[in-house]
């Protein structure tokens, strides 16, 4: 069973990187991450604690996102990603997408 998938996103131009992991017993999370189809850069790196519930690609530029962080698992998060602009829409405020992790969860990704 392949655990790690890649789906190509925004008419080809990035690459949605998931990787199922056993969290607990019978408790699979779906991480997710993105990356540069072409150039292979890492826009939001592969976050094995975030669950991909839903994902939505809007005109080829914008991908919504719906996920939740687990070990809580109750709360479910909803970003916009603008990965040409290497940015992302969180609760009506605009931030890069270098610090996804850190303005998600308010701890640096390690």
């Amino acid at each position: 069973m392949q655990y790690r998938k890649e789906k190509t996103v925004c008419n080809g131009n990035f690459k949605l990187i998931t990787d199922l992991n056993e969290f607990r017993m019978s408790l699979w999370i779906n991480g997710f991450g993105l990356e540069n189809a072409f150039t292979g850069e890492e826009i939001i790196p592969v976050i094995t604690i975030f669950n991909l519930d839903d994902i939505e690609e809007i005109d080829g530029e914008v991908l919504k996102i719906r996920f939740r962080i687990y070990p809580d698992g109750s709360t479910y998060y909803a970003v916009e990603i603008h990965p040409f602009l290497k940015s992302f829409m969180y609760e009506g405020e605009t931030y890069s997408t270098d610090v996804f992790f850190k303005t998600i969860t308010g701890e640096e990704w390690e």
